[in-house]
């Protein structure tokens, strides 16, 4: 893991809270535009899951570029 004080690691975590946010907020406007039924609660929870799945997978894969060694220049 990179060094949390470092200006990359900062602005990725930033952006993946600001990503969870925005889900969260999906969630909210579709389960509001659902019938209330454990079948649409469970439809919309689905794509938040998956929704955050995805935004972890890509915070994990950016903040292991920080930590990748550098290529020499030849």
């Amino acid at each position: 893991m990179p060094e949390s004080g470092t200006p990359e690691a900062s602005a990725i975590d930033a952006a993946y809270e600001e990503q969870v946010q925005n889900l969260f907020r999906i969630l909210v406007t579709n389960l509001g535009d659902e019938p209330v039924s454990h079948q649409s609660d469970q439809q919309c929870l689905a794509k938040f899951t998956a929704g955050l799945a995805i935004a972890r997978r890509a915070r994990k894969l950016a903040l292991s570029v920080l930590t990748a060694q550098p290529a020499e220049v030849a």
